[in-house]
């Protein structure tokens, strides 16, 4: 039977009883500023960009030692393809050259080794936001092992009124099978919202008029707008609901009404810019940036993950009867590791595929940084970190595309492009070297959002030489 602290920790409510010891405390201190919250924006997309298309030249820089550029006096004529569309926030960028995903190829490893699912796009979608062993099962892909980085920090985030995450975006079908990127734990994939219609309903559906028929202002509008938290965990985590007894419900119903008032006490409010409403038009990836904008002002959440869908050909200028699946697979000289051959105008189409995505990837950063917020924008309160399931279209899994926008309020030392050495020995052998794990970038963004963690998934993996690979502490580099 679950005790009443271990189905709040569950919940995300584990603080619940430290917070009712200090309502009183922070209700005094309710009246002073605060400062705007922390937030962080996770953009996947999938397969990979081709090397020449986004890196950059470090004039001067070794490639044997870590190495920056800033990016403020480069022209645009100057960025990589997939970096254009980006010039304008040159201030605002953090572009990370260098990075491996160790674990997946560690993982890749393991299964070829265990003769479970050595598939490629399993293993990176599993590994891109865990960090961590995937979860193997006889006959169907492999999937995510652990809590992804955004489902943890949703936990940490999650308040009286305000949701722990939201996951929106697409299904990613990469082998026939949806294959999800955001884990609440092991094999259980984070509830997806597909339509930005349902997404706004779902952030703001809480609203009953009142039957009066009197007006309502602003602030009593917003406040009934705001989702109550055993609503949301409701909705959010119903799995658990199996899981208890029915003493143990008859427990949780009873604290409804405490939980209610706490949230009253607690409650700091939206932002001054909190507008709720939305229009409906323009492309859906637009539709959901504007979402998220409205998430983020209104306090609905801090964290938001964002798989973006793989568009139609036609979207980004190819054949109606062309498929990104198959141009990915010809991008790379030296072809797939499936075997299909080099095809110059596919490697044309993933290159302009990325410009694609960094077209919409530019609108988001416009919207956050449209907000006001303290001594900044939402954009230097938020770290928008965009990422590709695989580093490149042809299954590698080392030198990595990473973009981080805003955060620089939050530590981040903004404006650069930066390059890591390949240093460390592969987990597969005959492997070239690979820089500094994923790991560490995750904990990176958990030093950001104020966590104090000095890891994240695994600590450690070992090399194909007989040595670990540690895959511990942030990427010190990035910060003031």
């Amino acid at each position: 039977m679950m005790k009443r602290r271990q189905l709040l920790k569950a919940l995300g409510m584990g603080g619940l009883a430290s917070l009712i010891t200090l309502g009183a405390s922070r209700r005094s201190r309710a009246a002073d500023p605060a400062p705007p919250p922390r937030r962080v924006i996770y953009f996947v997309t999938a397969h990979g960009h081709t090397p020449s298309s986004w890196m950059m030249q470090v004039p001067g820089g070794s490639a044997l030692a870590f190495a920056e550029r800033p990016l403020t006096p480069v022209p645009r004529e100057e960025f990589s393809a997939v970096l254009q569309p980006l010039h304008s926030f040159r201030d605002r960028l953090l572009v990370v050259e260098g990075l491996a995903n160790t674990v997946n190829l560690s993982n890749i490893e393991e299964a070829w080794r265990e003769h479970t699912d050595p598939n490629n796009h399993s293993i990176a979608v599993a590994g891109l936001l865990t960090a961590n062993r995937v979860r193997q099962q006889a006959g169907v892909p492999c999937t995510g092992g652990a809590r992804s980085i955004d489902q943890e920090l949703a936990l940490r985030t999650a308040a009286p009124g305000r949701f722990g995450s939201r996951v929106y975006g697409s299904d990613y079908v990469p082998n026939l099978t949806v294959a999800p990127f955001s884990f609440l734990g092991p094999g259980q994939s984070s509830p997806m919202v597909s339509a930005p219609d349902v997404a706004y309903q779902d952030l703001l559906g809480g609203y009953v008029p009142p039957s009066s028929g009197q007006p309502v202002g602003r602030a009593q509008l917003i406040a009934s707008l705001r989702p109550s938290v055993l609503d949301l965990v409701a909705r959010e985590y119903e799995f658990l609901g199996a899981r208890l007894e029915s003493d143990a419900r008859a427990r949780l119903e009873a604290h409804r009404a405490l939980i209610r008032d706490l949230e009253l006490s607690l409650g700091a409010g939206p932002s001054a810019l909190c507008d709720t409403g939305f229009a409906a038009t323009g492309h859906k990836i637009t539709q959901f940036m504007r979402l998220i904008r409205l998430a983020f002002a209104c306090d609905l959440t801090r964290v938001v993950t964002f798989v973006a869908p793989i568009p139609q050909c036609p979207e980004f200028g190819y054949p109606a009867e062309a498929q990104v699946h198959p141009y990915a697979h010809q991008a790379m000289p030296g072809g797939s590791s499936c075997g299909a051959p080099y095809v110059p105008m596919a490697e044309q189409a993933i290159r302009d595929l990325g410009v694609w995505y960094a077209n919409h990837f530019m609108y988001l950063l416009e919207q956050l940084d449209a907000v006001v917020e303290g001594n900044g924008t939402m954009l230097d309160n938020t770290v928008v970190v965009w990422l590709t399931e695989l580093a490149t279209p042809h299954h590698f899994h080392n030198d990595t595309f990473t973009v981080i926008a805003g955060g620089g309020n939050l530590g981040l030392r903004t404006g650069r492009y930066v390059r890591y050495p390949r240093t460390f020995t592969s987990p597969q052998p005959n492997h070239v070297l690979l820089g500094p794990a994923s790991n560490r970038l995750h904990v990176s963004v958990l030093r950001v959002m104020g966590q104090p963690d000095t890891s994240f998934g695994l600590t450690s993996v070992p090399d194909s030489a007989g040595g670990l690979i540690p895959l511990t502490g942030s990427l010190t580099e990035l910060f003031s």
